[in-house]
């Protein structure tokens, strides 16, 4: 234990001797120091090849750092507490103001770009330091290491690659399978491929192991460091190709799932393969064979030049397909049934690359920043990020569903409620537009919080976002409550307003329930948005002042406008007035076709329609209440024996009975009698009590049918008559008399002047 805790201050001084500034002072240091770096250098070596040496060395570094961080915790913690007792009330408050926010956050990302740039810098600079020969490197201790692993690789290879000749022979016959069955039977040989692999990188692992067993350690001590190294790049690298194999499927278009061509699978299978070889060799074989043959500054420096050559390679291989893939991407996406998935397809098509290179930015940062456990964080981050993608991806699409398609109610529900479904389709789509923004949005931050670029779960659980997310989320809930209970008042309105079982809503029903519905919404809709204003922090108490202050400047402003809602209140109170009522309001008569609650509209015989204000309204003369009368007013002539016109008119009436009208007739004919004694007729008056409303029309029947009987009865109806008498003038009518009593012919000579020729006789 003492040696090991010896070796771990020489580790530690020479770590502290490689993180020192870089530049002109690290090329002068002196030669005690470069001796005292290549001991530390080969007492890793020695902890790193010993099994035991190296588990110690690995558990006392976890318990040092829990101990830093918790020592580190404690300071920090007791630095707040400091400056929180140091700093005034106004400097706390300043401090916790958005501006200052944005600015700490800042100043933050912009330490973390330079602490990035820092450490790529001095990475680099060891490759600089091994070129100018301030750190040796042993080439025979690298030939070395570099012969067994290539041993050890070539044989594993050999492995592999005669256990991928024998599965040639039975691919052609699984694929002759698959071409001719169904999807499940595609599912299961291409899972059974990828086992069949994973069996020969099993194998090439296996042979190589026991190649370096018995060539170089045996089974008293083992594998050493480095082959061991060698096997585990080999193993992952092999694991990587037969998941790049599942997904494109090169060279087997019968097993391939995703819709790419011949052309386009082998192409990303190649270049995808390649960037896996480069990486995985490149970081888990080459790296520590670095740190063990040369220096761990060349490590460093051959780590980030491989992340960083990786991630150049790829942001070219997207620039040179981003228009290939989102053309192919729109041709695939007609080829789909739904509307839905056609734009999911195409929208996936267009923004692709933008999440390609946010993952490839975000994971050299972590390679970077990082490097020990990389692989870790980059295959945790990656597994969570790929199902919160998809978790996203599935409530945007379910609720994308629900707004084209809108909200479909059972039918017997809409039966009962028919507008039910409407309201739903006009409040929930938006609802569910605004559901899917929070999801991306979410799912967006979730991204950041899993790759560590920003800290939204800390931020969450703070009291500033506690406080919040609780203020509006409460807001939230205060709206959602009030639209399900004015979507309940609404359904308890049409319920009401539904004539069943023999029920039949009249007219003061439906008016005064329709006042009610806007009555209730403009109340529900007030409260809902003070108690959400309320929620979020917002002082409602000077807005229900300012909100009564402006009420009665307007009452006194808007006098006529109160008289028109009060007198209309009672109106409707009182039942004066009902749509579908044929009145007389205001000298206008018509049929009343809506209610507000300050005016009433209504339409004439003429179609004009009339907007008539409840305050100019003094007497409502109602046709249409309870009961009806026709008033028939008969005239005949002076002539015609009265009780043979009255018998003619009951003869009417009851013709009239015999029609579709006797359901609208309530009792027998009332006969009245002789009424009025007139210029050319003698009235005679009678009486039809009808239903309210039928009596224009039982009216224009029974005039119909009395015109019939009095024209059987040969009884006339008298009209206005004017006789003409024409006077002659005295010497005219002398002149006749002379001529009459010569009983002689006139001569046309003889004739008055201004009388007119006789005719002659044909």
């Amino acid at each position: 234990m003492k040696t090991l805790w010896r070796w771990l201050l020489v580790i530690c001084g020479c770590a502290l001797l490689i993180a020192g500034p870089a530049g002109a002072q690290e090329t002068t240091e002196s030669a005690d120091t470069k001796a005292e770096v290549q001991q530390a250098s080969d007492a890793l070596i020695k902890v790193l090849n010993d099994p035991e040496a190296r588990a110690a060395l690995i558990e006392l570094l976890k318990e040092s750092g829990t101990s830093d961080q918790g020592g580190s915790a404690g300071q920090g913690q007791t630095d707040q507490n400091q400056a929180a007792q140091s700093s005034s009330p106004a400097e706390t408050s300043e401090k916790s103001g958005f501006v200052l926010r944005v600015g700490e956050y800042t100043r933050q990302a912009a330490d973390e770009v330079g602490a990035v740039l820092d450490r790529a810098g001095h990475s680099l600079w060891g490759v600089v330091l091994i070129l100018i020969g301030d750190i040796p490197i042993k080439w025979d201790r690298a030939g070395d290491v570099l012969f067994q692993v290539l041993v050890v690789l070539l044989f594993a290879y050999a492995a592999f690659l005669a256990s991928q000749f024998v599965l040639r022979k039975v691919y052609p016959k699984l694929g002759l399978r698959a071409r001719y069955g169904g999807g499940l039977t595609r599912t299961f040989i291409l899972v059974l491929t990828s086992l069949l692999d994973a069996a020969t990188v099993f194998i090439g692992i296996g042979v190589g192991y026991l190649v370096a067993l018995a060539g170089y350690g045996g089974l008293e001590t083992g594998v050493t460091l480095q082959e061991s190294l060698a096997l585990n790049a080999f193993f992952i690298t092999g694991m990587a190709n037969v998941a790049l194999r599942f997904v494109f499927a090169p060279r087997r278009p019968e097993l391939r799932l995703l819709p790419f061509n011949n052309e386009s699978s082998d192409y990303w299978y190649e270049r995808l393969r390649l960037y896996m070889f480069w990486l995985n060799y490149g970081v888990f074989l080459a790296v520590p064979i670095a740190n063990i043959a040369v220096s761990f500054v060349l490590g460093n420096a051959l780590r980030f030049l491989i992340v960083l050559i990786g991630m150049l390679y790829l942001m070219v291989l997207i620039a040179r397909n981003r228009v290939k893939v989102r053309d192919g991407a729109r041709t695939y996406s007609q080829s789909l049934q739904t509307v839905l998935a056609q734009h999911a397809v195409s929208n996936l098509g267009n923004l692709w690359h933008i999440g390609a290179y946010g993952y490839i930015i975000a994971v050299f940062l972590v390679w970077v920043t990082r490097p020990f456990d990389a692989t870790t964080i980059i295959l945790r981050a990656t597994g969570l990020s790929i199902v919160t993608i998809m978790a996203g991806i599935a409530l945007s699409l379910v609720m994308t569903r629900a707004i084209k398609g809108g909200i479909r109610l059972p039918s017997n529900l809409r039966e009962k409620l028919p507008a039910l479904q409407n309201r739903l389709n006009a409040f929930v789509p938006r609802l569910l537009k605004i559901i899917r923004f929070v999801v991306f949005c979410g799912t967006f931050l979730l991204l950041l919080e899993i790759w560590g670029v920003l800290s939204v779960l800390d931020w969450l659980y703070s009291e500033t976002g506690v406080r919040l997310v609780s203020s509006y989320g409460s807001a939230f809930l205060v709206l959602l409550v009030a639209f399900l209970v004015w979507l309940a008042v609404m359904s308890w309105v049409d319920l009401r307003l539904q004539s069943r079982g023999g029920y039949i809503v009249t007219a003061r029903e439906r008016t005064l329930f329709q006042l009610f519905r806007n009555a209730s919404s403009v109340v529900i809709i007030v409260m809902a948005i003070l108690l959400a204003l309320s929620e979020i922090g917002i002082d409602i108490g000077p807005l229900i002042a300012g909100a009564g202050v402006v009420g009665l400047a307007i009452s006194f402003g808007a006098q006529t406008l109160v008289k028109d809602i009060i007198t209309g209140a009672f109106i409707q109170i009182e039942n004066a007035i009902n749509e579908g009522d044929v009145v007389t309001v205001a000298g206008t008569t018509g049929t009343v076709e809506g209610i507000t609650i300050r005016s009433l509209r209504m339409r004439d015989i003429n179609g004009t329609t009339h907007i008539i204000p409840f305050s100019s309204v003094d007497m409502v003369s109602n046709f249409m209440r309870g009961f009806s009368y026709h008033v028939a007013l008969i005239g005949v002539s002076y002539d015609t024996d009265i009780a043979y016109a009255k018998d003619a008119m009951v003869e009417a009436f009851q013709r009239l009975q015999e029609t579709d009208f006797k359901s609208k007739i309530f009792g027998d004919l009332e006969m009245h009698g002789v009424t009025n004694f007139g210029a050319s007729s003698v009235d005679i008056r009678a009486r039809i009590k009808t239903t309210p409303g039928d009596q224009w029309s039982v009216g224009r029947a029974y005039n119909e049918l009395i015109k019939q009987v009095f024209d059987e009865r040969d009884i006339e109806i008298p009209f206005p008559q004017v006789t003409y008498h024409a006077a002659t003038p005295p010497f005219v009518e002398g002149g006749k008399k002379t001529k009459q009593s010569a009983s002689s012919p006139s001569s046309a000579k003889e004739l008055a002047d201004d009388a007119p020729p006789d005719e002659p006789d044909h």
